[in-house]
């Protein structure tokens, strides 16, 4: 059994977190985690020993129904020995007995399932690389405009967000699209209704990352698409994490082989039910790492 130590992160923490996400591949800059960070930091937990961090996992309650965890890591050498253990048992505390979800890596899937999550729903996967625009084909008549404007404020958007998501998360929505390094794009049909929203947050590693992103038709998806990464710089590498099964998705792989490169695909998994939401009118969620179900 470790001596490791425990306890709620901290500000000062996040460099230190950043560096264990690096160590093992995850793609999350520390403007991505301070956010997580500042959405939950009563559900966030870290294992320290001998002054460093060497564990981190974030639980999230999203209702007094739902909760969703995840950047669950232990740093390799100090694996085994009981750690993950005690920082999921300290997250589980936190979320108590509401159903809880998580994104599960393919070989995670059957070990989660004797964890407790029972359900297994759709796949989410996780691509960046540059894409070119000229290539897809638009056809929707909406206007799109940058968030907040005259006409649009928070709460439409967190009212769109809302229909889509199918949970509300006003907390979470201003952490993410109102960081100084956060562009998010709405788009409006002639009846003056948003119809969709996206976001792009770029980070120090020269790298944007691109949701959520929804919309009521994928022409719409599309528009925003386009919109967003016009926002970005000719060439800049844009990550993303969307559902596997769409047809945008297909779109995009097959007419950017060479640019666009697949990670992995990761599995929604849930405690005691799944969390339904309109698979088609999400191009891509906010990240995997946690905070929401899509």
């Amino acid at each position: 059994m470790s001596t490791a130590t425990i306890r709620l992160m901290q500000p000062e923490d996040l460099a230190e977190v950043t560096r264990l996400a690096e160590m093992v591949s995850w793609n999350y800059s520390q403007e991505v985690i301070r956010a997580l960070f500042e959405y939950s930091p009563e559900g966030s937990f870290i294992a320290e020993l001998q002054g460093k961090v060497i564990g981190v996992v974030m639980g999230f309650n999203l209702s007094e129904e739902e909760a969703f965890g995840g950047m669950w890591i232990v740093c390799k050498q100090h694996r085994g020995l009981g750690i993950g253990t005690r920082l999921w048992q300290k997250m589980e505390e936190y979320i108590g007995d509401r159903n809880l979800g998580i994104f599960s890596v393919a070989e995670r899937v059957v070990p989660n399932k004797r964890l407790g999550f029972t359900v297994e729903s759709w796949k989410v996967r996780h691509i960046s690389g540059t894409i070119a625009t000229e290539k897809i084909k638009l056809s929707e008549d909406c206007k799109v405009s940058t968030f907040p404007s005259h006409g649009v404020q928070f709460d439409a958007l967190l009212q769109y967000d809302t229909k889509i998501h199918t949970i509300e998360r006003e907390r979470f929505l201003k952490v993410w699209i109102e960081g100084e390094s956060t562009i998010t794009l709405f788009a409006m049909s002639k009846a003056g209704e948003i119809v969709g929203y996206g976001a792009i947050k770029r980070d120090s590693n020269n790298t944007t990352l691109l949701g959520p992103l929804y919309g009521e038709t994928p022409a719409i998806m599309k528009t925003l698409l386009v919109s967003l990464i016009g926002k970005t710089t000719f060439g800049e590498t844009v990550d993303m994490w969307a559902p596997v099964g769409s047809e945008i998705l297909q779109e995009l792989l097959t007419e950017n082989k060479s640019t666009l490169k697949v990670h992995a695909d990761v599995t929604r998994m849930f405690y005691h039910h799944d969390v339904k939401a309109p698979q088609e009118k999400i191009f891509a969620i906010a990240s995997a790492a946690v905070a929401h179900h899509c």
